[in-house]
């Protein structure tokens, strides 16, 4: 998967529709959520699974917080690609309401082994955050490469054109074709992209992408003290 431009053809929308393919492969993909969710929820009651020391402990959440944090990145744009224009706001809603169940999840667990005696309850919440990463990993052996990651790696178009046929469910993806092919001759002349998104003109939406996420961790961190 590589990132991109998202456009749309003449009049915002393609031939396609929204296939099993392509949903069975964004609630696999929405495993990284779920897993999102699951860290915030369980880092505001406890610390470190299998830990022996305090140093243990901090290797292990930062192993954590680094494979949450691309997932965190890489999950939303995985599913923006392969979701129909029509659909993708739909779905990465979908990425937001994992979080949610994440983080639900964790609350519910750690109100569970709280009540565990000898204080061992801890390393079960950290723990179960094997599960959804384990889903997530399982998963990714299956869930197929995005046309426009085919586009932009090996720039064979006629692979990305038949991976664009099956998960868009018909034969005619011209449109949507040529403007990926398009997008990625562009995106191939910016040469200096950190450079240029602290830009003045780009400063907003630079500014909204850190703050967004930054106050809903803060939110949510303060409403797991709270409960």
């Amino acid at each position: 998967m590589a990132a991109g431009l998202a456009i749309a053809g003449e009049g915002g929308e393609y031939n396609g529709k929204m296939t099993w393919f392509v949903a069975l492969s964004c609630m696999m993909a929405s495993m990284g959520g779920v897993i999102f969710g699951y860290d915030i929820g369980i880092s505001g009651a406890a610390l470190g699974g299998a830990a022996i020391n305090v140093y243990m402990l901090i290797f292990g959440r930062v192993l954590l917080g680094v494979g949450v944090g691309f997932a965190n990145q890489s999950v939303p744009l995985y599913l923006s690609e392969m979701a129909p224009p029509r659909y993708r706001g739909a779905i990465n809603n979908g990425f937001q309401f994992s979080v949610g169940i994440g983080v639900l999840s964790a609350n519910l667990i750690n109100y569970g082994t709280e009540r565990i005696r000898g204080g061992w309850g801890w390393r079960i919440s950290l723990s179960m955050a094997a599960v959804p990463a384990a889903i997530l990993s399982l998963g990714a052996l299956f869930l197929p490469e995005t046309a426009n990651s085919l586009i932009q790696r090996t720039d064979d178009t006629e692979r990305a054109k038949l991976m664009l046929q099956r998960v868009r469910g018909t034969e005619d993806v011209e449109a949507e074709l040529n403007d990926l092919i398009q997008a990625n001759s562009t995106s191939k002349t910016n040469e200096h992209p950190l450079k240029n998104i602290i830009r003045r003109k780009y400063r907003p939406q630079l500014v909204m992408a850190i703050a967004i996420p930054f106050f809903e961790i803060c939110f949510l961190h303060k409403k797991i003290k709270i409960f």
